[in-house]
């Protein structure tokens, strides 16, 4: 078997090492474009982050540890609402001490702050580099890129410089790229404009009102913070993640509809009080393709989807999807339903985290700019039998309690209960905001 992976960059290198590691005889070959710039903004991940490379792409975490370096992510900090708060990436909220009668969710009001080890450690902890403590990471993605290219080498993955110039198809599959590229399976992972794929695209637009990025770098001069740090700015929000490298990636994710790149710049340095020198703006646009395998094409990373960059969804659904794709090769598909299965599958995976990130936005009370008004009044788009409302409407109901709706924990929903719980108890910390949310969006009156 032979597959062919078209794009170098953090989709197209992980897709390679996944397909390797579940099968391990097939011919994997990367084409990389020589245009292609690497965007290299430094990577913040999820908390699966260690565990999906270790098991689906086989990568050993202390070696990483050693020669990308790192910084431990114990969550976020969100200055978002009312007041800051933590996203810790631990399990609290149905633990139950010894000595109370009920588990933990029935005594959190409001983002307090220091309710877990996690979140005492992000209060706490500076200068902490890597461990499995949490497993997710601040990672420089150029070196993590380096890293990546190092294994595919030693894993007999060949990268051929090239530029696809020609597809040759029969109907939906593909059977050779410029004439010479014969594959079994051709994966794209070409970017924002997929190459290969014939599939319509499903924008997010009308919900995301984000799609672009100003980026800048500063010299990290006090403690390195382990945690993400996201902050309501008038169009948007401001990232900071900081590296071991000795720097912090910063960026101001904002709608264009709103604020143009130079007020953009010029309101993040009035708020950081600098001057930048080095800066530029990454266009992206929030979407999915309607279909993500055809014939023997399968999209994987920013030509698949992408949300936004808050929560750092990108890598988590490249390591997801990636896996889902070379499991289904390998074990085989009798029935001739598994890539309708996957496609409808992938639908719901991404249509759960968009939903997932929008809660930021429509909860978000700290500024009341045309921008944010406009994300509250969006609230009520929310889809009526989406997993989001279903969260939304008990929060607003029951405040945090028990694990009453573990029938929406599943594949679909990335980031599972606790994620939901930490962005609404931080967003709407007591039982009077509760109120006041319940009356905007009439969410509960028929119960």
């Amino acid at each position: 078997m032979k597959i062919t992976v078209v794009g170098s960059g953090t989709a197209g290198l992980l897709s390679a090492l996944v397909a390797k590691n579940k099968l391990p005889k097939a011919e994997v070959i990367i084409i990389a474009d020589p245009d292609t710039k690497v965007i290299g903004v430094g990577e913040g991940t999820v908390a699966s982050f260690c565990q999906m490379l270790e098991s689906n792409a086989g990568i050993d975490i202390d070696d990483l540890i050693a020669k990308v370096k790192p910084i431990v992510k114990y969550g976020l900090r969100l200055n978002f609402g009312k007041k800051d708060f933590h996203y810790a990436f631990e399990t609290v909220y149905d633990f139950q001490y010894d000595n109370k009668g009920l588990p933990q969710g029935f005594y959190f009001d409001g983002g307090v702050w220091g309710q877990s080890n996690h979140s005492m450690n992000m209060l706490n902890k500076t200068n902490a580099h890597a461990g499995r403590v949490t497993g997710a990471f601040h990672i420089d993605n150029k070196l993590f890129l380096s890293y990546l290219t190092k294994l595919c080498n030693e894993r007999g993955i060949d990268i051929i410089t090239d530029k696809i110039e020609s597809i040759q198809r029969e109907g939906d599959n593909i059977t050779s790229l410029n004439e010479k590229y014969v594959s079994d399976y051709f994966i794209d992972c070409s970017g924002f404009k997929p190459l290969l794929s014939k599939a319509k695209f499903h924008s997010y637009d009308n919900i995301l009102l984000n799609d672009k990025a100003l980026f800048f770098r500063t010299k990290t001069t006090d403690t390195l913070k382990p945690y993400t740090q996201a902050t309501t700015m008038n169009c948007g929000w401001l990232w900071r993640i900081d590296h071991s490298t000795g720097f912090t990636g910063n960026g101001y994710v904002y709608s264009s509809k709103y604020i143009t790149d130079d007020e953009a710049l010029t309101e993040v340095q009035n708020k950081l009080k600098i001057k930048i020198q080095d800066s530029r703006v990454i266009p992206f646009k929030t979407g999915r393709l309607e279909k993500h395998w055809i014939g023997n094409v399968i999209t994987i990373g920013n030509s698949d989807g992408f949300i936004e960059p808050l929560e750092s969804t990108s890598i988590m659904a490249i390591l997801k999807t990636s896996k889902d794709v070379f499991d289904i090769i390998r074990y085989g598909d009798k029935k001739g339903d598994f890539i309708d299965r996957y496609n409808k599958f992938v639908n719901t995976y991404y249509d759960n985290t968009r939903d997932f990130v929008f809660l930021h936005f429509c909860f978000n009370d700290r500024l009341d700019t045309p921008y944010w008004k406009d994300c509250k009044k969006l609230a009520l788009d929310i889809t009526r039998d989406s997993i989001a409302y279903k969260f939304i409407e008990y929060y607003l109901i029951n405040g945090v309690q028990l694990k009453y709706l573990a029938q929406l924990c599943s594949d679909e929903n990335a980031y599972q209960i606790e994620g939901y719980w930490n962005i609404l108890r931080g967003l709407i910390p007591t039982d009077t905001d509760r109120k006041k949310w319940r009356a905007l969006y009439n969410i509960g009156i028929h119960i």
